[in-house]
């Protein structure tokens, strides 16, 4: 899987960047993830290509893809400025496009928050499409997102999760584009206030 993600990067970045190709995906591989790991980037990745018609600047997303949860740990605050940082760092060489990029991945922090041009947009959405998945990739989505914090009691875990779910029900939409609120806003809320009824009758999803 390594060798595949390291070609797919060395058709964004160029042969000459693998040592930060190889750094990035051993971020993404690291023990805490389960849901927020390299599937989640080859997901992202194989979207981007399904929507390649769609976006104008192939590398603002490519690079908004990798670097967006490049540093994460689960319940850590600054996980988006940090990956942000780390991008705005590693593509000094075109700083308005490094600009760019940090800026959107600082977005992913609440995806529903300010005003996102048509190739951001679309990355935000792309992010947060698993909400719309099939019922059953949504609750192994779900299931991912608990085993990301072993260490948070049940109670605790459904008051943060339920308050993000609850923000999403209190939304008008869930996506920022017509493409994927056409395509998935609706399998979305039904996902989500599945979920935010299962954790209100004190169950958990777990794998």
């Amino acid at each position: 899987m390594s060798e595949s993600l390291l070609h797919r990067w060395r058709s964004l970045a160029g042969e000459g960047a693998d040592a930060l190709g190889e750094a990035l995906i051993r971020a993404w591989d690291e023990p805490q993830r389960v849901y927020h790991d390299q599937s989640h980037l080859i997901w992202l990745l194989d979207e981007a290509d399904r929507r390649a018609a769609l976006i104008r600047d192939r590398a603002f997303v490519g690079y908004a893809i990798w670097f967006h949860d490049a540093v994460y740990e689960p319940g850590r605050p600054d996980n988006e400025p940090l990956s942000a940082d780390w991008a705005r760092t590693s593509l000094v060489h075109e700083p308005e496009l490094a600009a760019r990029v940090a800026h959107v991945i600082e977005m992913t922090k609440n995806h529903a928050e300010g005003e996102a041009g048509s190739d951001a947009a679309l990355f935000l959405d792309m992010d947060i499409a698993i909400l719309g998945a099939s019922w059953e990739t949504y609750c192994a989505y779900a299931a991912g997102i608990r085993a990301e914090y072993p260490h948070v009691p049940d109670p605790a875990f459904a008051a943060g999760r339920g308050a993000f779910l609850a923000k999403q029900l209190e939304q008008a939409r869930t996506f920022r584009t017509d493409l994927y609120e056409s395509e998935l806003g609706q399998s979305a809320r039904a996902n989500v206030a599945w979920e935010f009824e299962e954790m209100r009758k004190g169950r958990m999803v777990r794998g």
